[in-house]
């Protein structure tokens, strides 16, 4: 048994087979939940196949449960939609990456070319990957501990709509991530067959994410997506911080990542507000905690990978002030 596991739900048109590829030298073990009326005719090497009929998860709520013993000897396990084209090469970095940064909850970006719905889960080609608020359910990978915590939000599920809002908030910062580095692409257009589903169990997506956020209390839009920090392609850390030197270089990163990109000047302007709002504190003008402790919150779930948030430079008397906060907060947490 490796120490990763690809659980694909998946049927006759399904693009897994790519990422199974040259599977010997890969870290990564992989089983099929499978909604084919047939079972499938080339799925040698699987750990498991699951025969299961309907949308994604409902069909993986009882693969998940009827394997539940041997899905949780996995350290990792990726839950990707059918239409997604990718390397075996990237999915074992991608959990590689996950595994050396102890990330519990996580995704691979798409491909600048890839159909997609959030700008947030595009590649970002100055990042390596970027620590957000949000991770779609397209394509999450999740710890063994983060799957237990969160599988009874799955109960009731069709679209799914919704659980990629409620799931970060069962972890914290510094554990949620995109990955840059190992994209995938998205080949067929948002929403699919799956919707079908949906209109039988008279249940729009819309709705069903109206009623996973009121009843996971989460007030923010659906599209408020924020990267908080990120590793840089050259190896730097950076994030959001108190001071307009570091949002600047925040929005710098991300302007210059959306270079290109095919979505509207309104999509775009935005995706990078949401960034300047959450700096300057929301619509109230003021934020329960001061965006300096972001870098302090990085730093602590980060330190065991040696990635380090450098204070920024200030004028004396503000850095003297910043200074004494940090360490008094520093204090508070150790």
């Amino acid at each position: 048994m490796k120490p990763y596991l690809a659980l694909f739900r998946a049927g006759p048109n399904s693009l897994h087979h790519h990422a199974v590829e040259r599977l010997d030298a890969q870290n990564f073990d992989y089983a099929l939940s499978w909604f084919g009326d047939q079972p499938p005719v080339h799925a040698q090497g699987a750990a498991f196949v699951h025969m299961q009929k309907g949308a994604k998860w409902p069909g993986l709520e009882q693969t998940l449960l009827a394997h539940w013993d041997t899905i949780q000897k996995y350290r990792y396990v990726w839950l990707p939609d059918d239409d997604l084209l990718c390397t075996p090469e990237d999915v074992s970095r991608m959990f590689a990456i996950c595994d050396d940064l102890q990330l519990e909850l996580a995704q691979p970006a798409l491909t600048r070319d890839s159909y997609f719905t959030h700008i947030v889960t595009m590649q970002h080609p100055e990042f390596q990957l970027r620590f957000t608020n949000f991770v779609e359910i397209m394509a999450p990978v999740l710890s063994a501990d983060m799957l237990s915590r969160v599988f009874h939000t799955l109960a009731g599920q069709v679209s799914g709509y919704g659980l990629d809002g409620l799931w970060p908030r069962f972890s914290r910062l510094g554990k949620v991530a995109i990955i840059d580095d190992t994209p995938v692409k998205h080949t067929r257009p948002v929403g699919g067959p799956n919707y079908k589903f949906s209109k039988d169990a008279g249940l729009a997506p819309a709705h069903e994410d109206w009623l996973v956020s009121a009843s996971g209390f989460v007030e923010t839009p659906a599209d408020f997506h924020v990267n908080f920090g990120g590793l840089l392609q050259n190896g730097d850390a950076i994030c959001i911080g108190s001071t307009a030197g570091e949002i600047d270089a925040m929005l710098r990163a991300l302007m210059s990542s959306c270079g290109g990109l095919k979505a509207s000047a309104l999509m775009v302007t935005r995706y990078l507000s949401n960034h300047f709002h959450y700096w300057a504190g929301g619509e109230m003008g003021h934020s329960r905690y001061p965006r300096a402790l972001l870098r302090v919150v990085l730093n602590r779930e980060l330190k065991h990978a040696g990635i380090r948030f450098p204070k920024p430079e200030l004028p004396e008397e503000d850095a003297n002030s910043v200074a004494a906060m940090t360490t008094k907060l520093q204090g508070d947490l150790s």
